[in-house]
């Protein structure tokens, strides 16, 4: 497969997002939904490799855990810290067709503010390609972030009015990371990742959509198959959106 230019950012950071004091997971209180949900034995992916902490999860349930993430590096390095054999390491990018031995393939699929990360553009085949992991009457069970994250508003509280119109969008509700200028700016610090390192990886990300709770599910809606049973605040202002796949005429 083509690697997507998103993915080359999440390569860049690796196995440093989870190995260099930084927690990027679910909120605490997310955390007995998950513990709920994963089961011995059942057939359970987890989308995005970054997110280890709920892998691991997976793995103390007894549960059959796959790892998907269109970036191979990360992927790898996940896999390998995991102890997860290749057979259960999948290199696919959701927002594309998903291949066909991986369609409906799982009963229960995670993922950690994944749907963030999408473009504007890509959200809606995003959803569809997480749909179409899982099996009819499977669950997807993915945190999201409502607006924006607190680094958003403090890159654009750092930009000049021209700079702000290009990295904020509201016509497409999307942030473009690629539109940050070289100059210094307030980055984010996770862990040991700081400095140009962040620079590179935060530029990287690109055009990521932000939107409302509205906004999300309507979407969801939009994209068919899928039916929300919950969603679950959480302090940080995340969110554990429920969804269930169901048969609908025209989804596959």
């Amino acid at each position: 497969m083509d690697l997507p230019v998103k993915a080359k950012a999440w390569d860049l950071v690796g196995q440093s997002y989870w190995n260099s004091g930084y927690y990027g997971g679910p909120a605490p209180e997310h955390a007995p939904v998950f513990t709920r949900l994963l089961q011995p034995g059942v057939r359970t992916a987890v989308v995005g490799a970054s997110t280890v902490s709920l892998s691991k999860a997976a793995l103390e349930a007894g549960s059959e855990l796959h790892v998907l993430d269109f970036a191979p590096g990360i992927l790898r390095e996940a896999g390998d810290w995991l102890g997860l054999a290749q057979d259960r390491r999948h290199l696919v990018d959701v927002t594309r067709t998903i291949p066909p031995h991986l369609r409906h393939a799982y009963a229960l699929l995670l993922g950690d503010r994944l749907v963030n990360r999408f473009s504007a553009t890509d959200l809606p085949n995003g959803l569809q390609g997480l749909r179409d992991l899982v099996t009819p009457g499977g669950a997807l069970a993915l945190t999201v972030r409502f607006g924006w994250y607190a680094r958003d508003l403090e890159l654009h509280e750092a930009l000049t009015p021209a700079e702000q119109k290009l990295f904020w969008r509201p016509d497409a509700g999307e942030v473009d990371y690629a539109a940050l200028p070289d100059r210094d700016i307030p980055l984010p610090t996770w862990g040991g990742i700081s400095g140009e390192v962040m620079r590179e990886h935060i530029r990287g990300r690109g055009r990521e959509a932000r939107f409302s709770k509205d906004e999300l599910l309507q979407t969801v809606s939009r994209s068919g198959g899928l039916e929300c049973e919950d969603v679950i605040g959480a302090a940080d202002g995340t969110a554990l959106v429920i969804l269930r796949r169901v048969e609908h005429h025209g989804t596959t």
